[in-house]
């Protein structure tokens, strides 16, 4: 029994626990095994990727405890189920639920921010403030000056997510996209696929024979998965991790391969040198599936399109030499040729050679195909100079080559730990590179795995792919179409500005360290503001509100951005200070929340039905059914949304005044504010599950379950992938006797890829990348971001916790040190003179922070690792980890006019760099 139920008795909330007779804790033993009833629940408003429905035992109005519900089916004989699915995190939410963090009522601040000094409200004084404040400032600046965030940290797929996003939707309200604000956003994909992401289910994995993990560290972040990696194991697959830390992952691992921090890019070029050296490609695959054969002209380097070759020709159909008719053909399946498909039939793509072209001036010049370059490229990354990069000896280059070329499925866990690089881009672009001379990317077993969803009706999928008329009554859209209508219909109508560069315009303090080009890669030409300038002036990047109308009203929901955004202390001091109201709706005390003017307090996980996001790892959609009423005075999200729209409603009204126009033209009137949310009055406050229902009606993905059976059972099975949408990713059909592994629609069906030139495309012909010699991967290192220092910090997702809901759990920190830790080797620590528990004081030009150091001789020299999500709360001075990250983003993330570089929610922005930033240790009290 923990700590937290011990207590239970005193809560008195509605007389719920009065009436159970706890003498002691013998008494609470005797009946651990008794229970009221039995609920399913899940972790339904977590940012956790994995999706685990659990079994909630009810007793005397209080969730006594979790276990697992062990009740998904195996998808065929030849690989082993899903069971069981959970871990730690999940189930100690009944203790954390009922602990010290929790927010019981509403609250308005009286003191500082920070101070702690709060009142209890009404919910009524609350939602009246807040309402008369949006409504002033829609009326003022328009609605774009109030700024809803949802984060990733605390959102569902329904109804608490989707009925926030509905009402700030009908108000015009400016949001953030915060996939690439927390780092997530795998731009080395985007740039060569098109795609926001790429997975299937984690079964598949048992396919695979030679499992890559790069840049990430299964066994902590993916606990209820990775036992498919250790089973394909057991049936004879390489398991092989390459990190530069002997991390958890590695003691289960056939071969570590310990590079040196940031030179990943390289290791994997070499590994593409050997194998392309020694013949050992797919040759038809990288024909048809790559822009590897693309002809470029030699005097530009870039592409050659049919507008240099025709007059008023179109500058998106490229060409590739022919070597059965000895002749420039157009590539089937680009952006601009109408072909639907890119299958090659009879055409045989040279990959080498140098051909003249008469272009339409009459002028004639020679091309040559990427093909050739990337062969040239490579001559700088053989094993011995790879070697001298990355520490890793020749020897194992070779080996690893040799064993990828060979090995029937090469599968790489890449997850999201590469992209909170700088270079992320070129680590993923030169791995997505190595499968594609190995053709194996898009089949079973196989493939750069990094996440993907299934398609729910509430969810921001919302089956988009309905919005395009399919030519015929059963075909289903193509991906690059549903990429061009969403990119479209973004600039048209959204006002969704990217974290980072909302971030840049409207904070002083962390524009200036962006604009440190000491902090950049040191090829750039130009200063990064001149790049940023750049991208704001010709519209590639959105920004609400404009450039001189600040910010003024910040609502979000149950995130945290003071503990997630780059140098919060700065931001704190900037931004944060002249927001005129700041609102969360959370059901615990954050440090973000102790900076804000007005709490509301949400309903916990187990207090409230919903929909766990659906995650593509385990082919179900997992639901929590309300298990106890909501304590003290919380309320669930969608009740919030309910009352808060009534309210907007009501205050509109009283003051005779409401309407405005929103930044693209189009009127509101918050007088009918409540009527628009709830449809007419078919939905208001009490009615989540109804929500819920309809969402289970309009879900293809599930078929005819109702939300009435899902919620007896826990999870639904997935029966089809549904429509493509902004998050899906999947791109493959899906069967339910079958694992699903992503890409076959480009691979098998060939379907153009949703890139410019319809192909998997490794050579970017944009001026921004050619100015910088990125056109095709390569090696960069790691900036100084930080300065000048001679250690390294890098970090993870942590086996304890999910981002910060559990940092400060008790139970689990009695697992750890019981508070932050930075994990440093014997040798950086001796040459400091640290010792075991030492505290140190860790700084850069940024700022700095306290923090007891633990040697780990599995740590790298000059390396310290600071695994992730301490609340900053648990830091001396409230200054944690985040304090020395200036997040000094690439400026070639604002390309925002070139094929799939092109910005729509969740797509090609600048991320949150939060990797191998540069410190130094100090021994200190």
């Amino acid at each position: 029994m923990t700590e937290a139920g011990l207590m239970l008795s005193a809560l008195g909330q509605k007389g719920r626990a009065r009436g159970a007779s706890y003498r002691s804790w013998e008494d609470l033993y005797r009946r651990k095994w008794t229970w009221d009833r039995v609920v399913k629940g899940t972790c339904n408003r977590a940012d956790c990727i994995a999706a685990c429905t659990l079994n909630l035992f009810v007793k005397d109005g209080i969730v006594w405890r979790e276990e697992q519900n062990a009740m998904y089916a195996q998808t065929n004989a030849s690989v082993p189920d899903f069971n069981p699915r959970g871990c730690q995190k999940g189930m100690v939410y009944s203790d954390l639920m009922y602990d010290a963090t929790r927010i019981k009522y509403p609250l308005r601040r009286v003191g500082e921010r920070g101070s702690g000094k709060w009142e209890r409200i009404s919910w009524e004084e609350a939602l009246t403030e807040i309402s008369d404040k949006v409504i002033d400032v829609c009326l003022e600046d328009g609605p774009e000056s109030v700024v809803y965030d949802f984060g990733t940290t605390n959102l569902d797929f329904g109804p608490g997510t989707p009925a926030e996003q509905h009402l700030f939707q009908l108000v015009g309200t400016s949001a953030l996209d915060e996939w690439a604000g927390v780092g997530d956003l795998p731009m080395g994909a985007i740039q060569t696929w098109g795609l926001f992401n790429a997975d299937g289910t984690s079964d598949d994995w048992f396919n695979a024979e030679t499992i890559l993990v790069w840049l990430g560290n299964p066994v902590y972040t993916r606990v209820p998965d990775v036992h498919y990696m250790w089973e394909a194991r057991y049936k004879g697959a390489q398991i092989i991790t390459i990190a530069p830390d002997y991390n958890a992952t590695v003691v289960h691992s056939d071969l570590w391969v310990n590079l040196r921090v940031g030179s990943d890019a390289a290791l994997a070029l070499a590994i593409c040198q050997v194998i392309l050296e020694e013949g050992l490609i797919k040759e038809r695959y990288v024909q048809e599936q790559t822009d590897l054969p693309f002809l470029l002209r030699e005097d530009t380097r870039r592409f050659l399109r049919q507008s240099d070759l025709v007059e008023g020709g179109k500058d998106n159909v490229f060409y590739f030499w022919d070597r059965a008719t000895n002749s420039l053909r157009e590539a089937p399946g680009t952006a601009g040729q109408p072909e639907p498909s890119i299958a090659l039939g009879d055409l045989d793509p040279a990959l080498e050679g140098r051909f003249e072209v008469e272009l339409a001036t009459g002028e004639r010049v020679s091309v040559r195909p990427v093909f050739e370059l990337l062969r040239e490229r490579l001559r700088d990354y053989t094993p011995e100079q790879a070697a001298k990069i990355t520490g890793v000896s020749a020897k194992v280059i070779r080996r690893l080559a040799h064993q990828v070329a060979a090995s029937p499925a090469v599968l790489v866990f890449c997850s999201w730990g590469a992209c909170k690089h700088y270079h992320m881009d070129l680590f993923q672009r030169a791995i997505i590179l190595i499968l594609a001379l190995t053709g194996n990317t898009g089949k079973r077993g196989a493939g750069m795995r990094i996440g993907a969803w299934w398609n729910m009706a509430l969810s921001y999928n919302r089956n988009i792919g309905r919005m395009i008329e399919a030519q015929g009554p059963s075909e289903r859209p193509k991906v690059r179409d549903l990429e061009e209508m969403m990119k479209s219909m973004m600039r048209a109508n959204s006002p969704v500005s990217p974290t980072m560069v909302w971030l840049y315009a409207h904070d002083e303090g962390y524009r200036k360290l962006v604009d440190t080009d000491s902090y950049h890669d040191p090829d750039l030409p130009r200063p990064v503001g001149e790049y940023v300038r750049e991208a704001l002036d010709k519209g590639w990047m959105p920004l609400y509100p404009k450039e001189g109308k600040p910010p003024r009203v910040f609502l979000y929901t149950g995130m945290n951005p003071l503990r997630r955004w780059p140098a919060p202390d700065v931001i704190r001091e900037n931004l944060w200070a002249k927001l005129e109201l700041i609102v969360t709706w959370e059901f615990r005390m954050s440090s973000s929340a102790m900076y804000s003017d007005i709490i509301l307090p949400a309903a916990g996980w187990h207090e409230k039905s919903g929909i766990k996001f659906c995650q593509s790892y385990v082919p179900y959609v997992c639901v929590g059914e309300k298990a106890v009423e909501p304590l003290y005075e919380s309320k669930n999200e969608f009740d919030i949304m309910a009352r808060l729209a009534a309210t907007l409603e009501r205050r509109a009204r009283e003051r005779e005044e409401g309407e405005y126009t929103d930044a693209f033209g189009r009127e509101h009137d918050l007088r009918e504010i409540a009527r628009l949310w709830s449809f007419d009055g078919q939905f208001g406050e009490g009615d989540a599950e109804k929500a819920l229902g309809v969402a289970f009606e309009l879900s293809e993905p599930i078929g005819d379950v109702t939300w009435e059976e899902a919620a007896r059972a826990g999870a639904v099975r997935v029966t089809s992938g549904g429509s493509y949408g902004p998050i899906t990713a999947i791109t493959s059909d899906v069967r339910v006797d079958e694992t699903v592994y992503p890409c076959a629609w480009f691979v098998e069906g060939k379907e153009p890829w949703p890139t410019l030139t319809g192909r998997q495309q490794f050579y970017i012909d944009h001026p921004w990348y050619l100015e910088l010699g990125e056109e095709l991967p390569m090696h960069k290192e790691s900036p100084p971001a930080g300065g000048d220092y001679p250690l390294r910090m890098t970090g993870g997702h942590t086996r304890w916790s999910i981002h910060a809901i559990f940092r400060s759990n008790r139970t689990l920190l009695r697992l750890q040190r019981g508070g932050p830790v930075m994990y440093v080797s014997p040798k950086d620590a001796a040459a400091r003179g640290l010792q075991d528990h030492d505290v140190a004081w860790v700084q850069n030009d940024v700022g700095g922070f306290k923090v007891h150091v633990k040697l780990a001789p599995g740590v790298q020299p000059g390396q310290v690792v600071m695994y992730h999500a301490w609340e900053p709360y648990q830091f001396e001075r409230w200054s944690g980890q985040q304090a020395v990250n200036p997040s000094p983003w690439k400026p070639l993330h604002l390309v925002g006019d070139y094929g799939q570089l092109q910005y729509r929610f969740a797509l090609a922005q600048p991320s949150n760099i939060s990797r191998a930033m540069t410190v130094e240790l100090t021994k200190t009290n």
